[in-house]
């Protein structure tokens, strides 16, 4: 078991979580009254600006990054108890997670792969869409011109340090929204100057889309990792992301 405990960005207070390994396969959120939730599409609540979670009697936002982490790893039997109503944010990213997670006993060990046969497309408006491409392995790309005019493609197959760079990628929004939220300084904001806080490296708002398109896709119910497909989104968020998650889920019948 592993204890963990930050401040939640929202709630302002001392988020405990505990991971623990989960009596079936599957990420399961519980909750101070043993209710839990299975992270999976068919349980989501809300996906405009991070994804939220929930049951008939508790919710759980902000899963994206903590869920990256775990496919990251290939792990795939976990309980995650947790005291609160959000996942903190940390640095926006989720190396910590990533790190935390790095020896978790229980993962794949023959994994089943899926591979799509046929182009998917979720269109959104004149503007923004995310399609998926048959591939050999898991690929993803983003593609957006603001705040940064940036394309950067990952690929599953990339050396162990690919994994912690994408892990790394921070969250970033306005300067203005953070600092109504009481979050400048902690998370990387924008102006019409440029970013506050230096960059892991210059594709980092680029790298962390595909961060959240990654944790996002895994609720399908089959780790990203062992998808056969391309994902190319242009300028895409949470919503779409998690309707290519349920159209996989039923394309994969799962």
């Amino acid at each position: 078991m592993l204890s963990f405990k930050a401040m939640g960005a929202l709630s302002r207070q001392e988020i405990n979580l505990q991971f623990e390994l989960a009596k079936q396969p599957g990420i399961y959120f519980t909750f101070s009254d043993k209710s839990y939730i299975l992270a999976d599409i068919v349980n989501i609540l809300g996906a405009t600006r991070n994804t939220m979670l929930g049951n008939s009697k508790n919710a759980i936002c902000f899963v994206e990054h903590l869920l990256a982490a775990v496919h990251l790893n290939k792990i795939n039997n976990l309980n995650i108890c947790i005291d609160g109503s959000e996942i903190p944010l940390l640095d926006g990213s989720c190396i910590e997670w990533f790190n935390l997670l790095k020896d978790w006993p229980a993962k794949y060990q023959n994994p089943e792969y899926y591979k799509l046969t046929e182009p998917l497309c979720i269109p959104s408006d004149s503007e923004r869409a995310l399609f998926a491409y048959p591939s050999e392995k898991f690929k993803m790309t983003y593609l957006f011109q603001s705040p940064v005019n940036q394309a950067k493609t990952w690929v599953s197959w990339s050396e162990d340090q690919g994994l912690e760079t994408l892990a790394q990628a921070r969250t970033f929004a306005a300067e203005a929204e953070h600092i109504a939220l009481g979050l400048k300084g902690k998370l990387l904001s924008y102006n019409q100057d440029g970013f506050d806080l230096p960059l892991h490296n210059p594709d980092e708002p680029a790298l962390h889309k595909l961060l959240d398109l990654f944790g996002d896709l895994s609720l399908c119910g089959i780790n990203p990792l062992f998808v056969g497909a391309h994902f190319v989104s242009l300028k895409g968020g949470h919503g779409l992301n998690t309707q290519m998650a349920k159209l996989l889920k039923s394309q994969f019948y799962i």
